[in-house]
């Protein structure tokens, strides 16, 4: 994951050590994404660093991925690499006939629901990356202080995986918390919208969009599949599913700003974006 305005440095896993270590800083976002995986899933916004040997140049980590009922096979696959280089594993998932003959019945995995057809299974993955390539970032947005890192290892010529690590102030329980009662300015709300797009490093279902006009008013709800956010090659912003999007042009991006509200006491926010003339409001789970 990289945001395209920010100078990405080269580091090592003293980085992270000391980010860790840091009584200021938390970790408030997490992604994670394998040459196995068909979509870009979604991971709970902590993971726990079990253990970082510098000297051996090493680093253990539990990430809690979010999967699609597709994702379920390809982190089958996943495991098989993992154990298969003694780079991980994925506690309490059974790989496909381990059990058989036995009288032993897998457990299955219950999903969460977060729309009204919609479930996602939490698989936690247990990760040991030796000498990982490690990238980092640093920027503000509206004022607050984040560090963005990357971690990459390559297992072979066919599998590579990547975590990243968000880590922003300890005293905000979520990363949208960060941005209570601000208003971003543009350049704010495009680093923001680069954490969302794509790689969505806070975890967070987009559980309906809506888009105001002067002609009308139009919404996005998540029946038939998840709602999706991408940026298209021509660097177009599009929220949507295969039933609909809503479309912001790379010209037009510059001209919003963005408010953040909180939906209740969950943790649920309201993203706000408004250009003086369209309203658009992303409601995160």
């Amino acid at each position: 994951m990289k945001i395209s305005a920010v100078k990405e440095y080269e580091g090592s896993l003293k980085k992270l050590s000391n980010l860790l270590a840091d009584s200021n800083k938390k970790v408030q976002g997490v992604f994670y994404t394998n040459t196995f995986f068909s979509k870009r899933y979604l991971s709970r916004a902590n993971s726990v660093v079990e253990d970082i040997d510098l000297a051996e140049n090493f680093v253990k980590l539990t990430v809690a991925t979010r999967l699609e009922p597709v994702g379920l096979l390809e982190v089958e696959n996943t495991l098989d690499m993992l154990v298969e280089f003694e780079a991980g594993d994925i506690p309490g998932f059974v790989q496909a006939g381990l059990l058989d003959g036995s009288d032993i019945e897998p457990q299955p995995l219950t999903p969460e629901i977060v729309a009204t057809t919609k479930g996602l299974y939490t698989v936690d993955i247990l990760l040991n990356m030796k000498e990982p390539k490690v990238t980092y970032q640093e920027f503000k947005i509206a004022g607050v202080p984040f560090t963005l890192v990357n971690l990459h290892q390559e297992l072979d010529e066919d599998f590579d995986h990547t975590v990243t690590l968000l880590f922003g102030p300890a005293d905000k329980l979520y990363f949208f918390s960060n941005f209570y009662d601000k208003e971003l300015n543009n350049r704010d709300t495009k680093i923001v919208l680069d954490l969302i797009m794509d790689e969505n490093i806070t975890g967070k279902v987009i559980k309906a969009i809506k888009l105001e006009t002067d002609a009308a008013h139009t919404m996005l709800h998540p029946y038939e599949e998840l709602i999706s956010s991408y940026m298209t090659i021509d660097g177009a912003y599009v929220f949507g599913h295969g039933s609909g999007y809503i479309r912001i042009g790379r010209d037009e991006i510059g001209k919003y700003k963005m408010t953040l509200t909180p939906q209740g006491t969950s943790g649920r926010y309201m993203l706000l974006l408004d250009n003086g003339k369209n309203l658009i409001r992303l409601y995160m789970e």
